[in-house]
C-alpha cells in the first residue's frame, strides 16, 4: 500500500466525489480545521510541527483526510506517511518518500548507502518546497519504534524551515520531545476528542436519521465516538431505522474494544484495564484495595500512559466507551468476579466516608458512593458521561457573567424533552419540564442578598473550557441563616413550621452548619447530559454532609423520581412557585448516627460480608473523648464523677453528653446503654 499524496489524476471525477461524501459527513471540527488553515495559508510561517493526538477511532484519519483536500484546494502538496506503510528503517522510509514525490528512482542496488539515499531525498524535498508550500504528515506515529529517534535527530531538523509537518499518534508527543525547550517551540498540540451531541445530531440528520428518539439512542450508546458512530449507524441503517434499542449492538463495542486492546499486549495490564473499567475514578490505591494485593508502580504507570485513559482531578478514568463495552462484556463472562469487584468499591467507600465524616469532607466519596451503590436509575440518569466541570463561588469578578446568565435563560426559557434509557434495565423514559417550569427554579434568586447572606452560597457551574453551565444556590442552615430560611419563599414552609426545640438544634455557630437548605440548582438544558450530570453531583455532593438536606425542586415528575430515588424522603408542602401548585419539599437526614444507618440502608441487599458487624458500629462517629465518656456512661458514673475522672469540668462533660445524644439519636441514657450492649452482643 502506498502512502497518500496530492494529485491531480485520472481518477479526479470518482475521487471528487468521494471527497465529497466524505466532507458532508465531517462534523465536530471546526476548531481543528480553523487551525490547520491558519498554519498553511499564514505567509512566513517556519518550523511548525502539529501535533495531533486522541485514543482510537476518534477521527484522526479522518481528519488528516480533510487537511489533505484543503491543501489540494490552496496548491499545497501534501504527503501522508502512515508508518504501517514501509519497513522501519530509515533507509526504506527515504525510498518511500522518494516514491510519494515521484522522484524516477534508479536501480535498487545502485542506492544502498543510508546517508546517500537520506541526502537524495532532504533535496528532492527542498526542490519541491520552492515549486509549493509541502504538508508532511505521518500517521499512527506511535508505531514508528526507534525510527521516532532517527526522525527526531537526524530527519526533522534537516527539512527545509517552510516545511509544515504533522505528526498524528494516540499519544501527545512527550519524552525528549518535551524536555528540550527547542522543540516544545515548535510543537503545536491538537488533542482529537469525541464528539460532542450537536455534532453528532448534525451528523445523523446529514445520513438521513432524524427520529428524535433514535437520534438520542445513538449519541447515548455511542457517546460521540467517531468510529462507534459510523459502525452503529452504518447497523442501525441496514435495519431500516428500527431502533438502536432494537440492534444487537455488542459486536461493534467488541470492535471497538478490540482496537483500543492492540495497546494493551500484556496480560497483567490487561487486568489492570479489566479493574479500572469497573471503576469511575481510579487510582493506586483504590486499584489495591479491591484487587487485595498492592499494584506495582510500575504497571500503574502503564495503565495511566494508554490513550484511552486521562487524568482527571481525582485521579484516572477510562473513556466513557471503553468502561462501558469491558463491564459489559466482564458482567457475561464472569459476573461473580465483576460482582465481587464493585462491592469492593463500595466497601472502599464505605470506609473513606465513615472515616471522614467527622470532618465533613465527604463530598466526593458521596459521588463515588452514589455511583457503586445507589439506584441503577441515578446512575444511568447522572453518571453517563465523564464531565469535567467545577463550581465558582459568585464574586466581583464573575458577578456580570451570573447576571447574564439569568437573563439569557429567562429570555431562552422553552420546554425541554427529557428522552433517558436506563442502561441496565432498558426501560425507557419520557419528562417533560414546561417552559415556565424551567424559570421557577430562578424565580426567588436575588443575587444580591444571597450574596450578602453568605457570599459562599451561590455558585456558577462551569465546565472544563469555563463556559457557565448553570447556577446553585446552596445555603448552609445555622443561626445566622435560620431568620431567612423562616421568612424567604421556598424554604419558610419547612423553617417556620419547626418546633423550637428542632429550631434550637440548627442554630450552629455561623461558620459550621447543621445542613443546607437547596433554594435551587438551576441549568439550561436538562436533556443536555454534560448539564445534568453538573446538576445531579451538585446535589449529591451535598446529600451525605452529616447534617440535613433540604431541597424545593418544582412539582415534576422528573424531580421527584430523583429525589426519591436518591433516598430523600418528602415532607412539607408548599405552593410558592405559582400561588396554586401544591409543591412537596425533600429531606434526607444524615446528621449524627444516622448517616451510617442510611448507607447500611442503602447496600442491606448486596450481601456485603463486611457489613454486618458493621451496621452495629455507630460509635464510629464519635470523638475519642466521646468514646470515653459513653464507656463510663455505661458503667454508670454520674457526670461528676466522669469529670474526675477526665480531669474536665461537669460543664464539658454535659456538652459531651449532649453530643454524643444528638450524633446517636437516642434521648436517654437507657437508650444509649441498650445500643452500646448491642454492639457488644454482636461483636461477642
Amino acid at each position: 500500500m502506498m502512502g497518500k499524496e496530492t494529485v491531480g489524476s485520472n481518477q479526479a471525477n470518482f475521487g471528487n466525489e468521494i471527497d465529497q461524501v466524505e466532507r458532508q459527513h465531517l462534523v465536530g471540527r471546526e476548531k481543528e480545521i480553523a487551525f490547520f488553515l491558519d498554519r498553511l495559508l499564514t505567509p512566513g510561517t517556519k518550523g511548525s510541527i502539529l501535533n495531533l493526538y486522541g485514543t482510537g477511532g476518534v477521527g484522526k484519519s479522518y481528519l488528516l483526510d480533510e487537511f489533505r483536500r484543503l491543501s489540494t484546494h490552496h496548491h499545497a502538496q501534501f504527503l501522508l506517511l502512515d508508518s504501517r506503510d514501509f519497513s522501519r528503517n530509515s533507509h526504506d522510509f527515504c525510498i518511500h518518500l522518494l516514491r510519494m514525490l515521484r522522484y524516477p528512482l534508479p536501480k535498487p542496488n545502485s542506492l544502498h548507502d543510508p546517508a546517500q539515499v537520506l541526502d537524495l531525498c532532504l533535496e528532492v524535498i527542498t526542490e519541491q518546497t520552492h515549486k509549493s508550500k509541502l504538508v508532511l504528515s505521518f500517521d499512527t506515529f506511535e508505531e514508528m519504534g526507534e525510527m521516532e529517534y532517527w526522525l527526531r535527530e537526524i530527519f526533522l531538523p534537516r527539512l527545509p524551515q517552510d516545511t509544515f509537518i504533522i505528526i498524528s499518534g494516540r499519544y501527545p508527543l512527550q519524552g525528549s520531545w518535551a524536555s528540550s525547550p527547542a522543540w516544545r517551540q515548535l510543537i503545536m498540540r491538537l488533542p482529537i476528542v469525541d464528539l460532542d451531541y450537536l455534532s453528532v445530531r448534525t451528523y445523523l440528520e446529514r445520513i438521513g436519521i432524524k427520529q428524535e428518539e433514535t437520534i438520542f439512542r445513538i449519541w447515548n450508546k455511542t457517546r460521540g465516538h467517531p468510529l462507534t458512530l459510523s459502525l452503529l449507524v452504518s447497523t442501525t441503517l441496514a435495519h431500516q431505522f428500527q431502533g438502536v434499542t432494537e440492534l444487537d449492538s455488542a459486536d461493534v463495542f467488541a470492535y471497538v474494544v478490540h482496537i483500543w486492546l492492540k495497546e494493551v499486549p500484556d496480560e497483567q495490564l490487561r487486568e489492570l484495564v479489566e479493574l479500572a473499567a469497573v471503576l469511575r475514578h481510579f487510582n493506586q490505591e483504590l486499584l489495591a484495595y479491591v484487587m487485595e494485593r498492592p499494584i506495582p508502580t510500575e504497571h500503574f504507570l502503564k495503565l495511566v500512559g494508554l490513550s484511552f485513559v486521562r487524568r482527571v482531578d481525582r485521579g484516572w478514568l477510562l473513556h466513557d466507551l471503553m468502561r462501558d463495552a469491558i463491564c459489559l462484556e466482564l458482567r457475561h463472562r464472569m459476573p461473580d468476579y465483576y460482582d465481587r469487584l464493585r462491592k469492593r468499591c463500595i466497601l472502599y467507600f464505605y470506609e473513606k466516608i465513615r472515616d471522614s465524616s467527622r470532618n465533613n469532607s465527604v463530598s466526593w466519596e458521596s459521588e463515588e458512593w452514589i455511583y457503586y451503590a445507589g439506584d441503577q436509575w441515578i446512575r444511568g440518569f447522572f453518571y453517563q458521561k465523564s464531565a469535567s466541570y467545577y463550581w465558582e463561588p459568585l464574586n466581583a469578578a464573575n458577578w456580570a457573567e451570573a447576571e447574564q446568565y439569568i437573563r439569557n435563560r429567562r429570555l431562552q426559557a422553552k420546554d425541554t424533552v427529557i428522552h433517558y434509557s436506563c442502561p441496565d434495565s432498558n426501560e425507557s423514559y419520557k419528562y417533560v419540564i414546561t417552559a415556565e417550569e424551567n424559570l421557577y427554579t430562578l424565580k426567588f434568586i436575588d443575587l444580591h442578598e444571597l450574596h450578602e447572606l453568605d457570599p459562599f452560597i451561590v455558585k456558577l457551574i462551569r465546565d472544563s473550557e469555563g463556559t457557565v453551565l448553570g447556577l446553585s444556590a446552596i445555603i448552609p442552615i445555622n443561626a445566622h441563616t435560620l431568620e431567612y430560611l423562616r421568612t424567604k419563599p421556598l424554604s419558610s414552609a419547612y423553617f417556620s413550621s419547626l418546633p423550637e426545640a428542632r429550631l434550637k438544634e440548627f442554630r450552629v455557630a455561623k461558620d459550621t452548619k447543621a445542613g443546607y437548605f437547596v433554594k435551587t440548582i438551576d441549568i439550561a438544558d436538562f436533556s443536555n447530559l454534560m448539564m445534568r450530570e453538573a446538576a445531579g453531583i451538585t446535589f449529591i455532593n451535598h446529600m451525605l454532609s452529616r447534617g440535613v438536606c433540604i431541597a424545593a425542586p418544582p412539582a415534576n415528575p422528573m424531580f421527584e423520581h430523583i429525589h426519591l430515588r436518591l433516598g430523600c424522603e418528602q415532607t412539607t408542602v408548599h405552593r410558592d412557585y405559582d400561588g396554586i401548585t401544591p409543591t412537596p419539599m425533600y429531606m434526607i437526614d444524615t446528621s449524627g448516627g444516622k448517616l451510617h444507618r442510611f448507607l447500611n440502608k442503602m447496600i442491606a441487599s448486596l450481601s456485603l460480608p463486611q457489613e454486618e458487624a458493621q451496621e452495629h458500629d455507630d460509635l464510629l462517629v464519635l470523638s475519642g473523648r466521646e468514646k470515653e465518656v459513653v464507656e463510663l456512661l455505661v458503667k454508670g458514673h454520674s457526670n461528676l464523677e466522669i469529670a474526675a475522672t477526665l480531669y474536665v469540668s461537669e460543664t464539658t462533660v454535659k456538652k459531651h453528653v449532649s453530643n454524643i445524644f444528638r450524633k446517636l439519636d437516642v434521648k436517654s441514657r437507657a437508650q444509649l446503654i441498650n445500643r452500646y450492649m448491642s454492639k457488644i452482643n454482636s461483636q461477642g
